[in-house]
């Protein structure tokens, strides 16, 4: 059995559920005969995915110590077997242990809580003596020297780990000093460039004619960000953001919608939330509609489907070119050939299209005020049939550095 953490598919994010699903469907193709996910349920659950069967577990970070899904109840049980708590002994009975952090979440700089669960989770396995493998993630940044140190023990003691960008490569080179061994420290890609697609089951008539080859038009997408634009001030402040970014990405639509007179707007959300919620990109795409007025009558259009990950990327790989903060959003574009520019609010987004090698496609959200972003977003846009013969030549090799990947990590599990 393995056993993945840190990667629920049902926070509403769809970029973990992107690394889950990617690593499931990876581990399957390659004769996992069973794996088991960590999510926010209660108890052992078997599921469905279509591609594979899967066990989920209940673990979450709460006070409510007497539940066998408390991660630090859990974390107590597991030296035991695990007693009474599925979760530990899904932990604990594993072949192998895998853990991607939600992508980004192994730093502090989210906070005390999520920083201690990312540091238990990964506890529970080295405390039950089963391999620890860190799956491609981003390493820190630590503003605690502290808590840099608890994160390079475990990065010390696990039997491998990737991470998917440059700077997180040099981080565990530097922090490991003697003990960084090539053979189990890599530097990979993200996951999610190999995330299958799949046919919504259900899609409006407008928008299968919109997603239509036929179209007689072009057809961008737009993630519309809810963590940057539901409470802009905070989060320019939070992130040193240019200016409001509800101002960067009305600009950013105006400046497409006023220079391509044939052109249509699809705002594609990336993370569910209800919209009363900070997180919610439906929010904030109804938002810009509201803000962008009579120039987005008939030609802009929100997806108001609650599609999954992979669901998503097959409406995405039908675009003409595709724009959003929402990182696993872009790369569901650019792995299927859509010209695509990132719009970056920390340095995650550029090393993740460095490594694959589409770095200067780009726009930092740290630099750009609305007028700048709307030009760069309209230069990329007509540079989008050169960039898509440069993905071309490209995806080839980028699929095969996540095929070979993923064997290894296969290989490292004793799959």
């Amino acid at each position: 059995m393995i056993t993945l953490l840190n990667a629920a598919p049902d926070t509403g994010n769809q970029g973990v559920s992107a690394l889950c699903h990617s690593v499931v469907a990876g581990l399957t193709k390659r004769g996992a005969k069973s794996v088991t996910v960590a999510d926010h349920g209660r108890g052992l659950r078997r599921a469905n995915w279509g591609y594979a069967s899967v066990n989920l577990v209940g673990l979450t970070h709460n006070r409510r110590f007497w539940r066998g899904e408390s991660l630090r109840t859990a974390h107590a049980l597991v030296r035991t077997g695990g007693g009474f708590s599925a979760s530990a002994r899904a932990v604990a009975r594993a072949r192998a242990v895998m853990d991607i952090s939600g992508g980004d979440s192994f730093t502090d700089v989210y906070g005390p809580k999520r920083f201690e669960a990312m540091v238990l989770t990964k506890k529970m396995a080295l405390d039950a003596g089963v391999p620890l493998i860190l799956l491609p993630q981003k390493l820190g940044p630590f503003k605690s020297p502290q808590l840099a140190e608890q994160a390079t023990d475990i990065l010390r003691r696990a039997k491998a780990v990737w991470v998917r960008d440059a700077q997180s490569f040099a981080f565990l080179q530097n922090q490991l000093g003697s003990h960084f061994d090539p053979q189990k420290h890599k530097l990979g890609v993200d996951v999610a460039v190999a995330l299958p697609e799949r046919k919504p089951a259900t899609l409006s008539s407008d928008l299968k004619a919109w997603l239509s080859a036929s179209r007689s038009f072009s057809l961008a997408g737009l993630n519309v960000s809810g963590l940057l634009c539901n409470d802009a001030e905070n989060a320019r402040n939070a992130f040193g953001l240019a200016a409001s970014h509800c101002d960067q990405i009305e600009a950013l639509a105006r400046g497409l919608l006023s220079n391509q007179p044939n052109l249509r707007l699809l705002l594609i959300s990336h993370v569910h939330k209800p919209e009363t919620e900070v997180e919610s990109d439906l929010a904030a795409a109804r938002n810009l509609v509201r803000r962008l007025g009579p120039i987005a009558e008939g030609r802009v259009r929100i997806v108001e489907e609650n599609l999954n990950a992979m669901e998503l990327k097959w409406v995405l790989a039908r675009l003409d070119w595709f724009a959003g903060a929402r990182m696993h959003a872009t790369i569901g574009a650019f792995s299927s050939g859509v010209p695509t520019l990132g719009l970056g609010y920390t340095d995650k987004a550029q090393g993740v299209f460095d490594e694959c090698k589409i770095g200067k496609n780009v726009a930092d959200l740290r630099r750009l005020t609305p007028g700048a972003l709307a030009e760069c977003a309209v230069a990329s846009f007509a540079e989008r049939d050169r960039v898509q013969g440069q993905l071309g030549e490209l995806l080839a090799g980028i699929h095969e550095r996540a095929t070979r990947e993923m064997d290894c990590i296969a290989s490292q599990a004793r799959v």
